[in-house]
């Protein structure tokens, strides 16, 4: 694919990247750049728009450095995973800001698309391969060309992108605003590095894959970003698990999380041969992935090589219960990865063995018992994942690549809070209701709400929790949850069978007040968005056992009163009642996306078994419907 136009400015932290076309050009001649300044541009524009747009599209909206609102587009198309082009998002954005499209100053982009080339010299390598393989790939080329069928596939593309000012103003009308490209793991790294004041710490991206690199290892030092590795595609982590997940018969890019809760029950039997013939890790902490036998593409087309049943056994169909060799190889899946990250910090030993701080983004960030592993090893002594590490979250980080390359410093409290979504005030709820055929009650204060509500967990309820602003990102972080007591261990089968229906291997996680975290978990950090797994401390599982998994830990979710005033005051209170300021805590949807809206709130509420729904200052019962 072609690279931007001859003079087109782009920007770089630092100044301006500006094409120059050579006076005799030629298509073996290097693209020469050269660095230059321009005011106008680094000044502090007004508004500038992230934007993710393929896989979890989202979009995020800077006023100068402040963030005033992040929202993924599957929260409100309802499609889970939604990676169209994020229109949705990009108006409740500027619903939120109060503006118009018109408005916007700067268009900041996840991915530089014209750098793609070197994947797609891959792809066709992967292609001479079998007919499977083949099929799956020129489907994916077609689609990435803009050719595919949108019905088949609704994802945008790569070549949308070189196209996007087209979309943008079929949509929205004309548009003021520049745009810009920005590298992916970049844009990750740039995203999660906002979540702590460190001055020198190490920070990997790994996911399935940016322009060229899948995995990406910096240190950081003073503002210094120095590279210590590049992994890149096809050699993917994230592909890696993916594969598998898919071979376990969950779906792929999406179920990665369920092969994660299952991995706790078997053994590690399949280990040796996943590094033998999947997985090489090679010295130098460098690691090669057998695509012929792991293909992805040909995977999420439902193809896998016979060489991958004889050496794991048959897969398993997705309505199948797993067997005995299933959960054995998702076991061994699960510890061979864990292996793998920390043999990629390998190379660190030497060259910064003093960096003991981790910042980890990309979408493998999500695999919360990996990095609960690198705590537990003593390989760092403190880590932090953002709410968001997948690609959604490159929506703000593309924003903040836009902003570094303009010398603008973002206010680190509003990158940092996961409450970037819409909050409703009574009179929405109201109405909400009253379409819903509820009659509202009388509204709460919030420390009765709390009072209140704790009560009820107590008694044994399960609530539905809708406060405030909601969530960017996938975990449900005490905005958009189902609540329970987590001393009854009998709520987890009702949770799953009655209201989540979901599998029962599944584990939940439990929120707990952030002052008494060290008391029930062996973690001696903050966990504020819900990314890392710790050990439930032996003498407290038998007392929080519907949040302790079969292998005695927790995906833990620490909250402080600054980070959520009235989610800790329902700790709290609970606490009071129980000893216990701790709450099962899961997302609020069933079978969708997390509910963002009233209306969302009460159709699922509804369609559930659950008992009672904490709607803004309202307590509905399941009487109260009608």
């Amino acid at each position: 694919m072609a690279g931007p136009a001859s003079g087109e400015e782009i920007p770089i932290a630092g100044g301006l990247l500006r094409r120059i076309a050579p006076k005799c050009a030629s298509p073996r001649r290097q693209t020469l750049y050269t660095v230059g300044r321009n005011n106008e541009w680094r000044r502090s524009m007004t508004y500038t728009l992230g934007l993710a747009t393929m896989d979890n599209s989202a979009a995020a909206l800077f006023h100068d450095g402040r963030l005033i609102a992040a929202v993924e587009q599957e929260r409100l198309s309802r499609i889970k995973n939604d990676g169209a082009l994020p229109f949705l998002a990009i108006e409740e954005c500027l619903t939120m800001a109060g503006i118009t499209a018109s408005q916007i100053d700067r268009i900041a982009v996840y991915w530089q698309p014209w750098r793609v080339a070197s994947r797609g010299v891959q792809t066709l390598r992967k292609m001479a391969g079998s007919s499977n393989a083949r099929s799956a790939i020129l489907g994916r080329l077609r689609h990435i060309m803009g050719q595919g069928d949108a019905e088949e596939d609704p994802r945008s593309s790569w070549s949308d992108l070189f196209r996007l000012r087209k979309h943008l103003t079929g949509h929205f009308g004309p548009l003021n605003a520049r745009i810009s490209y920005h590298d992916h793991h970049l844009c990750h790294q740039l995203y999660a590095e906002q979540m702590r004041d460190w001055d020198e710490f190490v920070s990997l991206s790994y996911d399935g894959g940016g322009e060229t690199n899948s995995t990406v290892l910096s240190t950081v030092r003073g503002g210094r970003r120095e590279t210590v590795s590049r992994h890149r595609w096809p050699n993917s982590l994230g592909h890696y698990y993916s594969f598998f997940t898919g071979f376990l018969g969950f779906t792929m890019l999406e179920g990665e999380y369920k092969m994660m809760g299952l991995a706790p029950y078997g053994t590690p039997r399949y280990a040796d041969a996943l590094k033998a013939h999947a997985l090489h890790l090679e010295p130098g902490g460098r690691y090669r992935l057998n695509t012929a036998l792991c293909d992805y593409h040909a995977a999420l087309k439902g193809h896998f090589p016979a060489e991958a049943e004889e050496l794991f056994g048959p897969r398993r169909q997705p309505d199948a219960d797993p067997s005995p060799e299933h959960v054995d190889l998702a076991t061994s899946v699960q510890q061979v990865h864990e292996d793998a990250l920390i043999h990629l910090f390998e190379p660190l030993r030497e060259r910064a063995p003093e960096l003991r701080k981790l910042v980890i983004s990309g979408g493998c960030a999500l695999n919360v018992t990996a990095n609960g592993r690198l705590l537990a090893d003593g390989i760092f002594d403190e880590i932090i994942i953002p709410p968001a590490p997948h690609d959604a979250g490159c929506a703000i980080g593309a924003g903040l690549a836009d902003l570094a390359a303009r010398s603008v410093s973002p206010e680190t409290e509003t990158v940092r809070s996961p409450y970037l979504g819409a909050a409703y005030d009574r009179s929405r709820i109201e109405a909400a209701m009253t379409a819903a055929g509820v009659t509202p009650p009388p509204p709460r204060s919030d420390a009765d709400l709390a009072r209140d509500t704790a009560q009820a967990l107590a008694d044994g309820l399960v609530v539905a929790w809708f406060q405030g602003r909601s969530e960017f990102g996938p975990r449900a972080l005490g905005a958009r949850s189902f609540l329970a007591d987590p001393r009854r261990d009998a709520v987890r089968e009702e949770l799953n069978q009655k209201i989540k229906k979901r599998e029962l291997f599944r584990p939940f996680a439990p929120s707990v007040a952030e002052e008494a975290a060290s008391r029930f978990f062996e973690i001696d950090q903050p966990s504020p968005y819900m990314n890392i797994v710790a050990k439930v401390r032996p003498e407290m599982a038998s007392v929080i056992p519907a949040v302790t998994h079969v292998d005695g830990t927790a995906r833990v979710h620490t909250v402080s009163p600054e980070a959520n005033p009235i989610y800790h005051a329902l700790l709290t209170a609970f606490g009071d009642l129980t000893g216990v300021p701790v709450l099962l805590n899961t997302s609020f949807n069933i079978q969708e996306p997390i509910v963002h809206t009233p209306e969302d709130a009460l159709a699922t509420f509804r369609a559930s078994g659950v008992d009672v729904l904490a709607l803004g200052p309202y307590l509905i019962r399941r009487a109260d419907l009608s």
